[in-house]
């Protein structure tokens, strides 16, 4: 029982028609064409990657399929089906009002610009398959990595595309672009270029088409990734840390949460794939920022890349209810817990195996950038405001148990911006406050002091609220 994705194709209505309206009339047909494709590029590849990576993938319930009297290419030919209608549903949320709004174009015109933006999606999704299907279930370091870039350059690419509309008013042919072959959406755009075309670029399209269909049919889906033995570098690392928390921080039945959530989020695919680049993106922002400042004005960015990435926390807490194992819940529902120590021990255990290595890396970027005494005065503060911020937006952000539910089924709310806008005000505020007061080993021990005493306050607080056994 499969719904329309109806808030998807309005977002990627509502991005698209802005984009194109802004330039629509300003750029010649193969420029706005250019723009109209990258911008469903960009719309269609982030939920591949992200909610709608599962399409790419063998059914769980292929056992039960297989049982039934079809052929294993019948059911092949049924999920490349599956997937073409879903890609289809989704790249027109993009293109048609790309389409609508395209000033000079006949309806021919309007029309090819819309079959050429769904073989786009088609050759995105086809060289996606490939990928995962190569690496199999190695491949989601490098999914986590392409997402993370993906969301950079659509965030760059909104921040400074609109900036060279003059120079693409000079842009009416792909061969005004010095390396046109080496940017997909300009083989799509080539076909509106006037003037004749090098051949290497009017084939480019036709065969990126002829080569994802071929994939498509003839590359089997990956299996859908299983639990794998061994454990991971990064969770030996932080084996003793792990310890630590479990002896001192982590008191009575939270260890329970604690150790199960520790083990198990970063097992989840879909967890994994939706959180990190979250937490990438404001990072690698401040990074490109404070890398061309001078050194008065750079301690203020770094003071910010520790503290403002904290902000970003309840989004990481808001995914932690999606499983793929959620018809477990009842172990869960069943277990002699109360609510108050599933929660608390969810914290910590997020605190210890993502907040920390990822704070870790910040203050890596920020010594490169040549911060290395501001990083370690204010390591610390940030990584306690940071886990201060995930207790107090947690209630609101999480609402179901943790493991509990689909991850399609996880809907973020609006209503969560004025939150997270308000956590960002308060952690820039600090950041720029600490940069400038926290200047010496004194005050730096005073404030981590001041900090880690607010959140053990908060941390008997909630102790404190849990129901007597």
């Amino acid at each position: 029982d499969a719904a329309v994705p109806a808030a998807s194709i309005l977002m990627q209505g509502v991005v698209s028609a802005v984009v194109c309206g802004l330039v629509r009339g300003e750029i010649p047909p193969f420029a706005y064409a250019l723009v109209a494709l990258s911008t469903s590029a960009a719309l269609v590849a982030i939920p591949l990657l992200g909610e709608l990576s599962r399409l790419l993938l063998a059914d769980e319930t292929g056992d039960w399929v297989r049982a039934q009297p079809v052929r294993g290419i019948e059911l092949h030919l049924a999920r490349t089906a599956h997937l073409l209608i879903a890609l289809g549903v989704l790249s027109l949320g993009a293109l048609v009002p790309a389409a609508l709004l395209a000033q000079g174009f006949d309806a021919t015109a309007r029309v090819q610009l819309v079959l050429h933006g769904l073989g786009q999606s088609l050759a995105l999704a086809a060289a996606l398959l490939a990928v995962q299907s190569l690496l199999r279930g190695r491949a989601q370091a490098l999914l986590v990595v392409v997402q993370t870039a993906l969301f950079l350059g659509v965030l760059v690419g909104a921040s400074i595309g609109l900036r060279l509309v003059p120079q693409m008013r000079a842009w009416d042919s792909a061969t005004s672009l010095d390396n046109a072959l080496l940017f997909p959406p300009a083989w799509f755009a080539a076909t509106f270029s006037s003037g004749e075309l090098p051949r290497a670029l009017a084939l480019a399209a036709p065969l990126a088409i002829a080569l994802a269909l071929a994939l498509l049919v003839a590359v089997p889906a990956p299996e859908a990734r299983r639990f794998q033995r061994g454990t991971p570098l990064l969770e030996r690392l932080l084996g003793p840390l792990r310890r630590l928390a479990a002896r001192t921080w982590v008191r009575g039945r939270e260890r329970a949460s604690f150790e199960w959530l520790f083990e198990a989020l970063p097992r989840e695919r879909e967890f994994v794939l939706r959180t990190y680049p979250l937490l990438a993106v404001p990072a690698a922002f401040l990074w490109i920022s404070a890398s061309g400042e001078s050194p008065a004005a750079k301690q203020g960015w770094l003071a910010l890349l520790l503290f403002i990435p904290g902000a970003y926390v309840p989004l990481l807490a808001a995914h932690v209810p999606g499983s793929d194992s959620h018809r477990a819940r009842w172990i869960l529902d069943t277990a002699p817990i109360d609510e108050a120590e599933v929660r608390n021990g969810a914290i910590k255990a997020l605190t210890v195996r993502f907040l920390v290595p990822f704070y870790a890396l910040l203050i890596l970027i920020g010594c490169l950038l040549g911060g290395a005494g501001l990083m370690l005065r204010l390591a610390v503060p940030a990584l306690v405001a940071a886990v201060l911020v995930l207790r107090l937006t947690w209630r609101r952000c999480v609402t179901l148990p943790p493991l509990s539910i689909a991850p399609d089924s996880i809907l973020v709310s609006q209503d969560w911006i004025g939150l997270l806008a308000t956590a960002a005000g308060a952690l820039s505020l600090v950041a720029v406050l600490a940069s400038r007061v926290v200047t010496g080993p004194l005050q730096a021990l005073a404030f981590a002091a001041l900090a880690l005493a607010v959140e053990r306050a908060f941390d008997r607080r909630a102790r404190a609220g849990l129901s007597p056994r």
